[in-house]
């Protein structure tokens, strides 16, 4: 997945009609849907489909197309949410910081939030002993500027992250 070239705003909704919306669910729901079956789930000629298609992925809406695979699978037996304070709110520190933790693989996800926290990271490793080696690596190196990480372990998922929802109950 790959940013948007350019900054949604928040009416960028606003901007995408009826058969754009319905694009972007059967996209979400089934990414591996043939041009053809789209083009004839949202009603559509399979050419005007295919060039809405690209106009969508040329805007940003569109990241990327990616497999929903399961962690464990991988070795990633341990999940961790993990809240990181700063000791060093530089510009600077942060930047450091949050360029190694976007390069480590198993940083999976990254926000930076406010509140009690300066970041939220979503964290696999195959072990415990893994993972705080990791952070301790992390918590040792004074130039990334961290003065605490709150480790939250996830024990059980009861609903996985599948994508961001695109007709909302208001529609």
């Amino acid at each position: 997945m790959k940013p948007p070239t350019k900054p949604l705003g928040r009416s960028a909704k606003g901007t995408l009609d009826r058969i754009d919306l319905a694009i972007l669910e059967a996209l979400r729901q089934s990414g591996r849907i043939t041009y053809q079956a789209l083009s004839e789930r949202v009603g559509l000629s399979p050419r005007p489909c295919l060039e809405r298609v690209k106009r969508l992925e040329q805007k940003g809406i569109i990241r990327g197309y990616t497999a929903l695979v399961e962690p464990a699978a991988l070795g990633h037996d341990i999940i961790a949410l993990a809240g990181i304070s700063m000791r060093d709110p530089s510009v600077s520190a942060r930047q450091r910081l949050e360029r190694a933790f976007c390069a480590h693989p198993s940083v999976v996800e990254l926000q930076v939030v406010n509140g009690e926290y300066d970041y939220i990271a979503r964290i696999v490793a195959p072990t415990l002993a893994a993972y705080e080696t990791m952070t301790e690596a992390f918590l040792a190196d004074p130039s990334f500027g961290i003065g605490r990480i709150h480790t939250t372990f996830v024990l059980k998922t009861l609903k996985a992250f599948e994508g961001y929802p695109v007709l909302d109950s208001g529609d």
